[in-house]
């Protein structure tokens, strides 16, 4: 099937508020025609596409296609093909993991603060690595948790408790958005003692809908002065707020992610539940309204000017991984002031590695 994207990239340049009665009727065959072939690449995204431009235009309403429930799949195996098939998240999870067990491994009595935990499997994984060193030194950890959601925060209490590891492991979890929290409600869920504090953030602080906001919050991470900042994000500038500029964005990056997708050994249907689980960013990216969205991506130079402004060293400590590369996609250890998960010589996730 034939891309739809030059017409769409078209449509886009006339969003939000000069398309024509002709256009949205352009836009409506194009959703249409690529409904009735989803099990097709290009019409699978042109799809997604489509169907977001649809929810801007109808105000952020959206009515899921019945069609789509074909692909629907078990959500605990659609976090399994996330976390294990899925080389982008896979590889960038390696990568933090690595750099959290290397600025954790010889303290004895460390906190670590998650930002947008989850359900807390990443840092049950770091452990368990963390556990596996030889020259570990932990004897106790102290997770502090910081979700603003408590479907996850339950789930993460559980994935904590069932741990059987070496060392004591503490779990504390503040059910907040960590741009709503002051600095002094963060310091009160430190433990009185401890010897070395980590922070991690991961896919977390690019839905700070505005810049200010994140400026705070690294001012509080500064503040915090841990031994170490690792922060995971993907790469594409979604923050920007010219459409057809944001458009033109996310077509490149999620059009990589849906490549990937592609080249993974997994079902059909798989993949194309893969694609609507990213076609939710890209409804939000897409389909809603500056003031409401939270998908709100940096781009690589936006980062790292926002650690340089708030007085961050960037390093890089490792410079080799157990595992490097999976499905075309791989994690380069050889940039500036990062790491980052290339696929098609396109930075599609970066890792940072900081100090106040």
């Amino acid at each position: 099937m034939k891309s739809f994207l030059p017409q769409l990239q078209s449509l886009a340049q006339r969003l939000p508020d000069q398309l024509t009665e002709a256009d949205e009727a352009e836009l409506e065959a194009i959703y249409h025609r690529c409904l009735v072939t989803l099990d097709d690449s290009a019409a699978m995204f042109g799809y997604v596409l489509a169907k977001a431009m649809r929810k801007h235009v109808a105000g952020g309403q959206s009515n899921e296609h019945i069609y789509v429930q074909q692909f629907e799949i078990p959500q605990i195996r659609l976090f399994e093909l996330l976390i294990q098939q899925l080389p982008l998240a896979t590889l960038t999870q390696q990568c933090a993991n690595a750099l959290l067990v290397e600025s954790l491994n010889n303290v004895e009595n460390p906190v670590l603060i998650d930002i947008g935990i989850g359900t807390g499997l990443q840092i049950v994984n770091m452990l368990h690595l963390l556990a596996q060193q030889p020259d570990c030194r932990v004897k106790q950890i102290t997770v502090v948790g910081i979700e603003p959601f408590a479907d996850a925060v339950r789930a993460a209490e559980k994935n904590f408790a069932e741990l059987q590891l070496p060392f004591q492991v503490h779990f504390t979890a503040f059910i907040r958005f960590v741009e709503k929290m002051t600095l002094a409600e963060i310091q009160a869920l430190l433990p009185t003692h401890y010897d070395a504090l980590v922070v991690n953030a991961s896919f977390a602080l690019h839905h700070i809908q505005q810049a200010a906001q994140r400026e705070v919050v690294f001012g509080h991470i500064y503040n915090l002065a841990p031994k170490v900042f690792v922060l995971s994000e993907p790469v594409s500038d979604h923050f920007e707020p010219h459409y057809a500029t944001r458009f033109h964005n996310a077509v490149t990056h999620y059009g990589l992610v849906f490549e990937v997708i592609d080249s993974l050994d997994v079902t059909n249907k798989e993949k194309a539940a893969l694609k609507l689980f990213f076609s939710r960013e890209i409804d939000d990216v897409l389909g809603h309204t500056e003031d409401v969205r939270v998908e709100k991506q940096y781009a690589t130079h936006q980062w790292l000017e926002l650690f340089k402004k708030m007085g961050f060293t960037l390093e890089k400590p490792l410079t080799s991984f157990d595992v490097q590369q999976m499905n075309g996609a791989f994690l380069r250890a050889d940039l500036p002031q990062r790491y980052a998960i290339v696929f098609k010589n396109e930075e599609i996730t970066n890792v940072f590695w900081a100090k106040p």
